[in-house]
């Protein structure tokens, strides 16, 4: 199953595992707590989806850790993914997650189900 990088708006970053009988769009509202919008990255080769209404939300705050990793200014939870050639979601590519820990991001060593993301964040 596919493999995303979620960042929290406090900064907390996890890896999530879609569930076999989730759907990419169901796994990636779950995460964001709606509706989904994807971002454009100026720093990295990464899909980035947010709450496509997050900046009505007064309980998203900005996202200092995705948004400083994608040179952009975001609010509320971030998921991190890549796609195929047919534009499918698929996991992050390991080789951006390593960069990203290099450069000194903290990632639990737990792997989430969507489930507990919603639950806990």
């Amino acid at each position: 199953m596919n493999e995303y990088l979620f960042i929290d708006q406090h900064g907390d970053a996890l890896i999530v595992r879609q569930e076999a009988h989730e759907t990419s769009l169901s796994c990636l509202q779950t995460l964001v707590g709606g509706l989904i919008q994807i971002v454009p990255s100026n720093k990295i080769d990464a899909d980035v989806w947010v709450n496509e209404e997050g900046l009505f939300f007064p309980q998203f705050g900005i996202n200092l850790v995705a948004s400083y990793i994608t040179g952009r200014q975001l609010v509320g939870p971030a998921v991190f993914t890549n796609s195929n050639e047919e534009g499918d979601t698929i996991s992050l590519d390991k080789s951006i997650l390593n960069l990203l820990k290099r450069e000194g991001l903290l990632v639990d060593d737990k792997v989430w189900t969507p489930a507990e993301v919603a639950k806990e964040y």
